[in-house]
């Protein structure tokens, strides 16, 4: 069985020979937004995704982002959209016994979900790969991703122009607590290179996509 969104797990270019399959905190409201705009629709019944999946002669497409990344992407997001305090939660992130739990199990919920899970076995797949912050907090060429996606949309036959995008959307400096959550997350991970070492152990099956799928180009 796949892990699964539940809205828009997977969508399909009209001429039924492409397939986007969503892993959430990798772009996936942008490219809900682009695929959509183009004609792209959502399966709607589990019956419908597995045989899309299950097809070889459908190419798939994902979105890959590093596992760390992602994680403290997500970790941000579900803490910021609890009803704990930004202090409470800040100080959650000090405490040792927490980081214990989190090696033991680093998922919270779909946004830090191992990416693998969202895949399976699905064959015929190919990744756009999303680009990750630097030790500063700033991304080098943000615009590579929206060139590959706008590569990949034309490539099957569509036609939109992306490639003038400069910045991420939905980044976490549009939610204060988010943001605050993020850079504690940063900090901690950069003082305690134990930390960030056990916390990518933890995803090494994520970072073997990343090593085995085939990327896409052009």
């Amino acid at each position: 069985m796949f892990f699964r969104p539940k809205n828009y797990a997977i969508m399909i270019n009209p001429g039924l020979t492409h397939a986007w399959i969503n892993i959430p905190k990798n772009a996936s409201s942008f490219c809900q937004k682009v695929f959509d705009d183009n004609g792209w629709t959502m399966c709607h019944t589990y019956d419908l995704v597995d045989g899309i999946l299950s097809a070889h002669t459908i190419s798939k497409i994902i979105v890959l982002r590093d596992p760390v990344e992602r994680w403290i992407s997500g970790f941000s997001q579900c803490m910021a959209d609890s009803s704990q305090s930004l202090s409470t939660i800040l100080d959650l992130l000090e405490n040792n016994a927490f980081w214990t739990t989190v090696f033991f199990n680093p998922v919270f919920d779909d946004h830090t979900e191992h990416q693998y899970r969202f895949i399976g076995n699905t064959q015929n797949v190919k990744y756009i790969y999303m680009q990750s912050r630097s030790t500063t907090g700033t991304i080098s060429d943000p615009n590579r991703f929206y060139r590959d996606l706008t590569d990949y949309v034309i490539s099957t036959n569509s036609s939109s122009n992306f490639q003038y995008w400069k910045e991420p959307t939905n980044p976490a400096e549009n939610n204060k607590k988010k943001f605050a959550i993020n850079s504690k997350l940063r900090a901690i991970l950069k003082e305690y290179k134990t930390y960030y070492d056990s916390l990518k152990n933890c995803y090494k099956k994520d970072y073997g996509l990343i090593n085995t799928l085939e990327r896409f180009t052009v």
